[in-house]
Order: C-alpha cells, then structure tokens, then sequence
C-alpha cells in the first residue's frame, strides 16, 4: 500500500481564541465588542477522536470542491457515508480522494477535475470507502496568486 500521511487527532493541550461574534462575508457589519472564548479545534471536528485522523492532499481531483494539494483533511472513520460525501476510499490497495455517489443500481466515486475518471463499483473495481471527510483545512496562503489575478479581472 502507497505511504500516505495519516495523523491521529488526540487531545489538545492549547485552546485557540474564539470570536464570539460571527464573521460577515456578504456584508461589512458594524463592529461589535469583542468577548473572547477558546476552543479545541478537535472536539469541533469530531465526536470520535478514536476515528478521527489528519490526512495531507496530494494531488488535484478535488478542486471542484475547493480541496487542493497540501491542504490537509479531517477524516473520521466513525461516520456512514451519504451520497455526495468527499471519502477516502481504498481502490487497488491505495488510498484516493474522491465524492462518493449512489444511484439506485451503481455506486462511484467521482473526482470533482474534469481530468480525472469516475470510478464505478464492479466486480473487477471494488473499492471500500476508509472514511469519511466531513472538514478540510485550506491554506489561504497558497491561494494568494490566483486570487489577485481574479482581483484584476474586476478593475477596470
């Protein structure tokens, strides 16, 4: 089986500062008084921590769903799949990033590129799903070249 870095979630000894107030990102809101609170970013991603593991992304048939490389995904192996999930499925003993979908007769697993095939289930393609990926980190940073090219396109 191909090496993929897998990390367990376990118990945080540092709470991270937690606005109480939301964020608005359709409307600028007025601002409000800050009252800080802290959180563990693990007990906000899973019930389970048993189940739960970090997994960092190689490759890009996920950037449909806004999942690109070197970001980093909650997996939690205690979760039942539901049609449209993103999955860590094992095909031909590697793990692969996909979205499952369910027919009433056929089961895939979708890439959410263009460049990438779908997967569907048969006998000769048997696949099993290892988890289910409820959140991802995204790192911003990465992001900053295409957004200000985007931001271009809106000056005159």
């Amino acid at each position: 089986m191909k090496e993929v870095l897998l990390y367990q979630k376990g118990e945080s000894n540092i709470l991270i500062p937690l606005f109480h107030d939301s964020i608005h990102a359709g409307f600028e809101s007025p601002a409000a008084d800050y009252e800080e609170e802290r959180i563990d970013l693990n007990n906000y991603v899973t019930k389970y921590p048993a189940a739960t593991f970090y997994a960092r992304v190689v490759g890009d048939c996920m950037t449909g769903s806004g999942i690109y490389p070197d970001d980093l995904l909650v997996v939690d192996r205690s979760l039942d799949v539901c049609n449209g999930d993103i999955v860590v499925g094992i095909l031909e003993s590697e793990f692969i990033l996909r979205a499952y979908f369910k027919t009433e007769k056929k089961e895939y697993l979708m890439p959410d590129n263009m460049c990438y095939k779908v997967i569907e289930r048969t006998p000769s393609t048997e696949f099993e799903i290892w988890g289910v990926v409820p959140h991802s980190i995204l790192n911003q940073r990465k992001r900053i070249s295409a957004r200000l090219a985007r931001f271009n396109q809106f000056l005159p």
